[in-house]
């Protein structure tokens, strides 16, 4: 007999090991039991059910009525807390957290609730303060920012500066062009940031939707809009 019968004759004892071992781990994971879950949300009730359904029928009910009374509690006393805290005038504390007393919603429009000063709204640049430095348009994740600025030549005033309320920098730049197109603003607030001289700031307008997404496109040294602008 050839040495190549033999070869093929003889088994090869690594596969065989390497066979073995992987039976074996694939029976160790799948006798493995489960870690115990607390239900505290929906995901853990139906990743915990394959175990319950093994108790019987009858305790698999009383489970089931025992979760949705448990949740049904849950939301409801969401609810109890808004009214006690509407029709009844019942101030809450929870947590240290004051959630104070009186209604929760508003006839909006006709009644509109105080916006935070620091809200990322609508942007509006201050183009007397602004250097042209371009570090807004550089910064900015989507580009919808759009400025155009040259050299000021020798009849410009080269040693004007914008105005004490944006730091008395030098405008050694004449700003051409700053628009942005706020359809494409993601409110990041990346390009406030980066504005040396504040001049770029968020707004607290939100109300400035349209049914031409082109009239999204703003240019501020030109600024031109049929919603009432806060420059504040």
């Amino acid at each position: 007999m050839s040495d190549e019968a033999k070869t093929e004759d003889t088994p090869n004892v690594e596969e065989e090991a390497t066979e073995a071992a992987t039976e074996a781990e694939a029976t160790e994971v799948e006798k493995k039991p489960l870690e115990p879950l607390e239900l505290s949300n929906a995901d853990d009730y139906f990743a915990k059910l394959p175990e319950k359904k093994d108790r019987g029928g009858l305790s698999l009910w009383f489970y089931n009525v025992f979760y949705a009374i448990k949740t049904i509690y849950i939301g409801m006393s969401v609810t109890m807390r808004a009214f006690m805290k509407t029709a009844l005038g019942i101030k809450k504390v929870r947590k240290g957290y004051d959630y104070g007393s009186g209604p929760i919603t508003i006839s909006y429009p006709e009644v509109k609730d105080d916006i935070p000063v620091n809200s990322r709204n609508r942007l509006f640049n201050h183009v007397e303060g602004c250097i042209s430095c371009n570090q807004c348009a550089v910064i900015c994740p989507v580009e919808c920012i759009d400025i155009s600025s040259r050299k000021k030549t020798s009849d410009e005033d080269i040693d004007a500066k914008t105005p004490a309320e944006f730091g008395s920098k030098p405008l050694k730049l004449k700003l051409l062009k700053f628009s942005i197109d706020e359809a494409l603003c993601c409110f990041c607030g990346l390009c406030t940031e980066v504005c040396p001289t504040e001049c770029l700031v968020h707004t607290t307008e939100f109300e400035y939707s349209k049914y031409d997404r082109d009239k999204l496109y703003y240019d501020y040294l030109d600024f031109e809009d049929d919603n009432p602008f806060p420059k504040n």
